[in-house]
């Protein structure tokens, strides 16, 4: 599948929201969690929150952390979450299509490739063929 996060495939997780959006600077500026580990911006594609980012510690769901969740972007609506889950699905199943195809033409043309060794060889015992015939015709003169 494609990737559609910015840090990694779409990674599933979950929270609370919290924190005035209205206020929220963008671009979101750099966060550090008490771990001490910078932040990096992932992407929750839940049904839930499909596309919706968030910040969270590199060990959130280990047993050693800081608990450190919080949601970059406000909760979608509801249409919003019907629909997007469906699109992502189709979108990755016309990468999964296009991939195959990407594969199978790769082997097409290595096929291809072996047919005209083949073919080259088979003329040149045609060709091999056509002057003893011809020679022998010219010997029989």
């Amino acid at each position: 599948m494609s990737s559609r996060s910015t840090t990694s495939n779409r990674k599933q997780q979950t929270g609370s929201d919290s924190g005035d959006w209205s206020a929220r600077p963008f671009p979101i500026e750099a966060h550090t969690c008490k771990c001490g580990i910078e932040l990096p911006i992932n992407t929750s594609w839940t049904d839930k929150n499909p596309g919706r980012r968030f910040l969270a510690c590199a060990n959130y769901m280990k047993v050693s952390h800081c608990n450190y969740f919080e949601w970059v972007d406000p909760e979608m609506c509801g249409r919003s979450k019907q629909i997007i889950p469906g699109l992502l699905k189709k979108l990755n199943k016309l990468e999964d299509d296009m991939k195959e195809e990407k594969e199978n033409q790769g082997k097409m043309l290595i096929q291809l490739e072996l047919y005209k060794k083949k073919v080259m060889r088979l003329m040149v015992v045609i060709l091999a063929l056509l002057l003893f015939i011809a020679m022998h015709m010219i010997l029989k003169l």
